[in-house]
């Protein structure tokens, strides 16, 4: 297997290597190229030549898949976590707003309007996750604004919209904090973080996938686990329970969906802090049979803590970074 140095002083390995460390061979550690430097790297969205990549600050940032660095494309935000583009359009999901823009060459952007305005307050978990589903809507998490509580309106959901902002409908409630989503087989999966306080290997980090309309849970449940200050009090309906669970504080964030895997997603896991051994900080490879997921295991170390994936037109797997400050690429 060869072994080599990129201009960017990392290590790069085939896709092979990758599908190979995927299945438990031992290669040794996995690195990627450094596509870009983007400081508090979050949810990417690639549209053509270009992808955008969210932040955890004021601005979001264009980076050309051939190369050659990041530039801010826009700023002026609150915790511009969330883009996603359709149509020849950015949307930028910041804590407080959805914003539109047109997208021009070399992912220059105009025409900025606020589509959706007034978005609920969450807290801590004011990250938002936006995604265009296969009905051309727009998809955006509301995080709960707490560890363990009771989500007030459209706290704890996840929406959907037109893409002028309106029509907003509530798809899901009783979730923690979903920051990842995507689609397979016209089925929207969703991660949700797990409860932190209740020890190291309690509550599970999950995988949903979405029933409209549907209740996830919280406060009352994490994965089956019933969360502390909830034990005995009745849930308002009966909970959808998780398709898959991760191991407790990986934090599990971006999904998505690969061409090049099959049709098996990647997960990024952000990694524990609320763990005496810390756990996560890895992409994980999740495998379907018969339409449903079965298993959850490594496919990728050694990138910092990833936020999101997704993939290139030339099936490149892209993570983003938000420690690091980066976004990486593994090419075939």
């Amino acid at each position: 297997m060869e072994v080599f140095s990129s201009k960017a002083g990392f290590a790069r390995m085939g896709f092979l290597a990758l599908a190979a460390i995927a299945s438990g061979v031992a290669l040794g550690p996995a690195r990627a190229d450094l596509l870009a430097r983007v400081p508090a790297a979050r949810e990417m969205a690639v549209c053509g030549d270009i992808v955008f990549v969210g932040t955890k600050g004021s601005s979001v940032y264009a980076v050309p898949l051939s190369g050659g660095g990041a530039r801010r494309a826009a700023s002026g935000f609150s915790a511009a976590n969330g883009v996603a583009c359709s149509g020849g359009r950015l949307f930028v999901a910041s804590r407080d707003s959805v914003t539109a823009f047109d997208i021009g060459r070399g992912g220059a952007l105009s025409g900025r309007r606020d589509i959706r305005r007034g978005l609920p307050n969450s807290g801590a978990h004011s990250y938002r996750y936006i995604a265009v589903g296969p009905d051309s809507r727009l998809y955006v998490s509301f995080g709960s604004p707490c560890n363990i509580c009771r989500p007030r309106g459209l706290q704890g959901t996840i929406v959907s919209m037109n893409q002028d902002g309106s029509d907003l409908r509530r798809v899901a409630w009783g979730v923690r904090n979903s920051v990842g989503f995507d689609w397979r087989g016209g089925t929207m999966y969703f991660t949700d973080n797990g409860a932190d306080g209740m020890g190291d290997d309690i509550p599970p980090d999950e995988l949903n996938a979405l029933r409209p309309g549907g209740f996830y849970g919280f406060p009352y449940f994490g994965g089956q686990t019933r969360l502390e200050g909830f034990e005995d009090a009745a849930p308002p309906e009966r909970q959808i329970p998780p398709v898959l669970d991760f191991q407790a504080h990986v934090a599990a964030l971006g999904i998505h969906f690969f061409r090049s895997l099959g049709g098996d997603a990647l997960v990024a896991q952000h990694g524990s802090w609320d763990r005496s051994v810390p756990v996560g900080y890895q992409v994980v490879r999740v495998r379907f049979r018969g339409g449903r997921p079965v298993s959850a295991t490594t496919f990728l170390r050694d990138v910092g803590r990833p936020v999101d994936v997704k993939e290139a037109p030339d099936g490149s797997i892209l993570v983003s970074d938000d420690a690091g400050g980066a976004v990486y690429v593994f090419r075939r």
